[in-house]
């Protein structure tokens, strides 16, 4: 039994040899032997890169409204970020010289202060401009006292009632009386208090700035998203598809139509 099936074995080896084996040529009776093609590797697919996005169009008015919030913001919306850095930068430029010369202005207000009370005896406490203001233009306040009885007598030179009345609420008493003793100490003070004036009034000139800024910003954020939504991948994705039919006869017919 054990060689029948060894027999069987062999028998079923020769017979897929002879199946495998090159076939003789029916005219000549040679074995051709053809080439077989090789088995190339397989090579991966290559990633299907995404089509880019189409941008879109944007709102020319929401861009202008950005940037008049925000200096920079209408232009980023855009998509043109080198410009939004641009007014940004401006922006935080024109505020920054706003704080400045608001400290130095406060800076130098204190200052004056201190030296006209330190030097001429003035009243700390007072606050209002008007106080500080009359000690720059006045080396006492004496003489202050005495030009105002000048202008009340000039405005009613036959009503000392009159006189009384306009002054009343403009002289200055003994607590709010003061005389600078040296030309250069009064000058010195009129120096620190024309440093300050001008350091606040810097600010108003900042706030032009600021103001400037909006309305350029605003302008331009306009433009170029006008810009971007003249490019090709901005209409295109604003394109409107709408199926149409129709009936000839029998037939329905359908068409695909694009508004831009």
């Amino acid at each position: 039994m054990k060689q029948l099936f060894t027999a069987l074995a062999l028998a079923a080896v020769a017979a897929t040899l002879s199946a495998q084996a090159p076939a003789p040529d029916a005219a000549t009776g040679e074995i051709i032997i053809r080439d077989i093609p090789r088995q190339q590797p397989a090579t991966p697919e290559p990633e299907r890169q995404s089509a880019p996005r189409a941008a879109g169009r944007k709102s020319i008015k929401t861009a202008f409204l950005m940037s008049l919030a925000l200096p920079g913001a209408g232009e980023y919306y855009a998509g043109e970020q080198r410009h939004a850095v641009g007014f940004f930068t401006a922006e935080g430029l024109i505020w920054s010289f706003a704080l400045f010369s608001k400290f130095q202005g406060e800076m130098w207000k204190r200052d004056y202060r201190n030296y006209a009370a330190q030097k001429a005896g003035s009243n700390f406490s007072r606050e209002n401009d008007e106080y500080y203001r009359d000690i720059y233009e006045y080396p006492n306040s004496d003489w202050y006292n005495e030009d105002q009885w000048r202008q009340a007598r000039e405005h009613y030179p036959d009503d000392p009632a009159a006189q009384a009345a306009w002054v009343s609420g403009r002289l200055y008493t003994a607590a709010d009386a003061w005389r600078w003793q040296a030309d250069g100490e009064w000058h010195s003070y009129r120096s620190l208090r024309i440093k300050s004036r001008s350091a606040l009034q810097r600010i108003s000139y900042a706030a032009g700035g600021a103001l400037l800024n909006r309305v350029l910003s605003s302008v331009n954020a306009a433009r170029l998203t006008r810009r971007h939504n003249r490019r090709p991948d901005a209409r295109a994705s604003a394109v409107n598809w709408r199926l149409d039919a129709a009936r000839n006869g029998d037939n329905l017919t359908f068409r695909l139509a694009g508004e831009f």
